[in-house]
């Protein structure tokens, strides 16, 4: 596995790398010191550190052995929760932010195996008013809006 994280850890320095000089070129804010490029750029200095530390694990020999790593069904759960997320994005322009947040919460947690029914609606519709709430008056950003909410 020491050649795998390897070459991951060489691709995501190449990525983040890029994604550095991408998040460069939005446009400068002049209220404050930083800018829209702020974020992107720290999450892509982190990760190039936590990839520049999965190089150094591979070469010293503590790279995950093949039965540490995930298995088949851990993997089709991630490709299902990827797709739920795709789902959730299309879906956000035809319900709307709170109600297809609601869902996406509600499928997910369903995917995770939340126990109990009523936990899970309940976490679903407070978690997606909540935030529907923060960002409508608090912030005062205009959230997508589609047939229910």
């Amino acid at each position: 596995m020491k050649k795998v994280d390897v070459g991951i850890g060489i691709f995501l320095i190449f990525f983040n790398t890029w994604l550095f000089w991408y998040s460069g070129r939005y446009k400068e804010v002049t209220v404050h010191v930083y800018g829209p490029d702020l974020f992107p750029r720290l999450l892509a200095v982190l990760m190039t550190c936590l990839a520049l530390g999965l190089i150094i694990n591979a070469w010293r020999g503590k790279s995950l052995k093949m039965e540490d790593r995930i298995d088949p069904k851990g993997f089709l759960r991630v490709l299902v929760a990827i797709s739920i997320c795709v789902g959730y994005i299309f879906l956000i322009h035809i319900l709307g932010f709170a109600s297809s947040t609601f869902i996406f919460l509600f499928v997910l947690m369903g995917l995770l195996k939340q126990k109990g029914f009523l936990i899970r609606l309940f976490s679903a519709i407070t978690t997606s008013l909540i935030i529907w709430a923060i960002f409508k008056y608090f912030l005062i950003i205009p959230m997508p809006e589609g047939l229910l909410f």
